[in-house]
């Protein structure tokens, strides 16, 4: 979950957990995947970033963006490095999603009211819903599908149209 602050709220430690969760995690499945999609001569990485990567979003949260533009670039990296030996890596960037994490996670100012949270989340979203993990679940099984065999290194936003509003 993005931990809320800016640069003067973000610990080190806080920091440099984020990077190793989010983005240090992916460096390590990326590459002892790679070995065998460059032996097979095919493969396919889908790696799960956000929209925190490429837009601001309603709350500052620092170290979750930052980490996630890192994955996008992690991703693009291996793309164009083994776009050649038949792999193909893309990006899902999700928007404002409905799980059950957010509902143990509210912010103090919706004054702890889990319903206020969800209705105000719901409005900032063009489709005036949030996603959900079939959402993100869906686009992922069309960038591993053989229809999307001409992708490689795209960031597909799944957001409901949030970031058309988002500058």
């Amino acid at each position: 979950m993005p931990v809320v602050g800016g640069l003067e709220d973000v610990d080190e430690n806080e920091w440099d957990r984020q990077f190793a969760v989010n983005v240090k995690s992916m460096y390590l499945t990326c590459r002892e995947c790679i070995g065998h999609m460059v032996e097979q001569g095919s493969g396919v990485i889908v790696n799960i970033s956000s929209i925190a990567s490429i837009r601001t979003i309603s709350y500052p949260c620092i170290s979750y963006a930052a980490c996630k533009g890192a994955v996008n670039q992690l991703t693009q990296q291996i793309a164009i490095q083994y776009a050649d030996q038949g792999i193909r890596a893309n990006s899902i960037l999700p928007g404002l999603m409905h799980t059950p994490q957010i509902e143990h996670y509210v912010p103090s100012g919706y004054g702890g009211d889990v319903d206020q949270m969800i209705r105000k989340r719901c409005e900032i979203v063009p489709m005036k819903r949030m996603g959900t993990a079939w959402d993100v679940a869906h686009a992922a099984l069309f960038l591993a599908s053989d229809e999307a065999q001409y992708i490689t290194g795209v960031e597909l936003v799944v957001d409901g149209g949030i970031t058309c509003t988002i500058h």
